[in-house]
């Protein structure tokens, strides 16, 4: 629950943007990359509060009480209306893919700012943005914000492609296609669209934060204008989160095997998976790593202690062949080195994180 909480003091930090900033909005452009909208609705605030309790495990309801006497302090009166759309963008290989993303934005009044807000590693694909049409990350517009929340690759509308799972790359220009998207759609629309945005996301989509920053602050030539990032508790360099899981032997977020089998498919490794599972989880792969579990009950399935699924070779030096194959790849997913952020970045982080090692952070 430390991640949610982590967020909300992310949020509370946003800049407020002034009368002019919010009026400097992008150039009209021709459309390349939006395509349609799929779906649309409106909502108040207790449907946000009711999505909830449908993605979050019963044992943490009472961690809630936080955030709600938090929300009580302010006004939830808004009403907010949530736009899913598809957009063009590109896999890992460079094969151009249809994706989707969701725009949450106040209902009746005018927008503080616009927040570009990455999900967390949701797993299951049935409470991908698009699915559910409400989500955390969104729950800003109730109060002022335009909050753009893209499904990545591998959900929403291309739930059928394997997700590429923690690919720095890929991420942020999925990320930065679902941005020029939302411009041509509410250009479309004839509502402003800012220059100016804030980066936000925790957990998986704290990478996805730095990756976004980099890739505008990299190739952006629209003029876009990066405002703040705030990266919060995530996985900034595979190698080195490696190298410390391998260590401690304890994750109590089953990434790992999700990463293995992303690996595996979009490098075409053709790795033996007896070589790097053991079961339980080698004899029901299939199952358990469908993608049709909710977080609380994939940790339920598979422990935080990673000797209860990972082959023992995965904590030697030599490992073996298929780890080694999977291992020389990951390598190449990092967002730290040969970059610095020009806009401000704050990077929030717990000392005490058991799923994201802390020391990547710390590092970059």
């Amino acid at each position: 629950m430390k991640r949610i909480i982590i967020i909300v003091v992310a949020c509370l930090s946003l800049p407020v943007l002034t009368y002019c900033e919010k009026h400097m909005d992008m150039i009209i452009r021709e459309p390349a990359h939006f395509v349609d909208v799929i779906k649309e609705n409106t909502f108040s605030f207790s449907d946000i509060v009711a999505s909830l309790m449908t993605v979050y495990p019963v044992q943490d309801i009472g961690a809630y009480d936080n955030i709600l006497d938090l929300m009580a302090l302010l006004d939830t009166s808004g009403i907010v209306h949530s736009t899913a759309i598809t957009y063009k963008t590109t896999d890992p290989r460079g094969n151009e893919i249809l994706a989707s993303g969701l725009i949450m934005r106040p209902e009746g009044r005018e927008s503080k700012g616009l927040l570009f807000f990455f999900p967390s590693a949701k797993i299951d694909k049935a409470t991908a943005e698009t699915e559910m049409m409400l989500t955390f990350e969104g729950a800003l517009s109730y109060f002022g914000y335009t909050v753009i929340v893209p499904d990545l690759v591998g959900y929403g509308v291309s739930s059928n492609t394997e997700y590429p799972f923690l690919f720095t790359d890929n991420t942020g220009q999925v990320a930065y296609d679902m941005h020029l998207a939302c411009a041509e759609y509410f250009q479309s629309a004839g509502i402003p669209f800012p220059r100016q945005v804030t980066i936000c996301g925790y957990s998986m989509g704290g990478m996805g934060v730095v990756a976004l920053h980099r890739h505008i602050e990299q190739f952006d030539n629209t003029g876009i204008i990066i405002e703040k990032s705030y990266p919060g508790g995530g996985v900034y360099d595979l190698g080195m989160a490696m190298d410390i899981l391998t260590g401690t032997r304890y994750c109590t977020f089953p990434f790992i095997p999700y990463m293995y089998v992303s690996m595996n498919h979009w490098y075409n490794l053709k790795i033996d998976y007896a070589q790097v599972f053991v079961d339980p989880l080698l004899s029901n792969m299939e199952d358990w790593l469908g993608r049709k579990y909710l977080a609380h009950e994939l940790r339920q399935i598979i422990l935080p202690d990673m000797t209860t699924y990972m082959h023992p070779d995965f904590f030697t030096a030599e490992k073996n062949e298929s780890i080694r194959k999977v291992d020389s790849c990951l390598r190449f997913h990092s967002v730290i080195g040969s970059w610095a952020p020009k806009a401000p970045m704050t990077i929030i982080h717990t000392v005490n994180d058991d799923m994201a090692p802390y020391q990547i952070a710390e590092h970059m």
